[in-house]
């Protein structure tokens, strides 16, 4: 197949997973009036890990400590971005949740420049401005500012997600001779784990999902988890960084349409010209070819 075929089913690749991953914030608000938000987690991310098992068992058994560590850095990172996300989807809409989690592409740079000093361009001074004014107006209630729980807890989840791309890329930086899907599953299971004793401690035992919601959270496991990083970190191998970045970044627009279709989210004018200028903002961002690193992360969205 010729180069330009790859790159032509990457992009598509990478565009059914933003696709994907935006839908999934609609599932997964369904979920939450059936379950609770770390038993979800917990549940999702280990029938990931026992499913990657049957493919990829020998090898987790053969992985140094080394790889652990590295997969335990990643993962608690990772698993406060869920949490902290997961728990603000309860208090606020599908849509609004998947355009704030797209802040992530403009957090990192200035988490790079924080930690490594690494320069940010006007591309992302730009987008930034962009989403303040967005976040300003979503909040406002035509008397005062109203900044819903949910919300925060969305854009801190969005901060998590961008420590751990900081902290995968700074691990490949380190090193690369481990097999992808071995590192993936363990940061799934660390996530995983991790949810486990908050859920019994903080909330009430889960009881039988309807059919829906084992639909739901099929898709959100199978696709939205497994499928949708295996896609990706195949896919990142023939599509250039910034179509990887571009594709994905476009979550958020999905996420807040299938709200809007299929959950049935309000548009209000507010919500309309906020939600508008914090997609500008993030994808003036990636447009303009933010500062990158060496290489993708194989868990570089945050997708739910």
């Amino acid at each position: 197949m010729s180069s330009r075929k790859n790159v032509i089913l990457a992009d598509l690749s990478l565009l059914g997973i933003a696709i994907a991953w935006g839908y999934v914030f609609v599932l997964t608000k369904d979920l939450l009036d059936e379950t609770s938000p770390l038993f979800l987690n917990a549940g999702r991310f280990l029938f990931s890990v026992i499913i990657l098992w049957f493919f990829k068992g020998k090898s987790v058994k053969k992985a140094g400590w080394h790889v652990w560590k590295k997969g335990l850095l990643c993962g608690i990172p990772l698993w406060l971005g869920f949490t902290s996300q997961t728990i603000g989807i309860e208090s606020t809409t599908p849509g609004k949740a998947g355009v704030l989690t797209g802040t992530v592409v403009i957090i990192v740079p200035f988490l790079y420049f924080v930690f490594l000093k690494a320069s940010v361009q006007k591309g992302v001074i730009i987008g930034s401005i962009f989403t303040f004014f967005g976040l300003a107006i979503l909040s406002w209630d035509g008397g005062s500012m109203r900044v819903n729980t949910g919300d925060l807890l969305v854009l801190l989840c969005a901060v998590f997600f961008a420590v751990h791309f900081l902290a995968v890329d700074w691990v490949y930086k380190q090193s690369n001779s481990f097999d992808d899907l071995v590192f993936i599953m363990i940061q799934l299971l660390v996530a995983g784990v991790m949810s486990i004793p908050f859920a019994f401690w903080f909330e009430p035992l889960p009881s039988s999902l309807s059919s829906h919601g084992w639909f739901a959270f099929g898709f959100d496991t199978l696709i939205g988890t497994l499928l949708a990083y295996i896609v990706q970190m195949k896919a990142q191998q023939y599509s250039p960084p910034t179509h990887v970045s571009l594709l994905l970044s476009l979550e958020s627009f999905f996420a807040f349409l299938f709200s809007w279709l299929l959950w049935g989210e309000v548009l209000t004018r507010n919500i309309l010209i906020g939600v508008s200028f914090i997609l500008l903002g993030v994808f003036m961002t990636e447009f303009l070819n933010i500062v990158r690193p060496i290489r993708e992360s194989p868990l570089v969205s945050d997708s739910t």
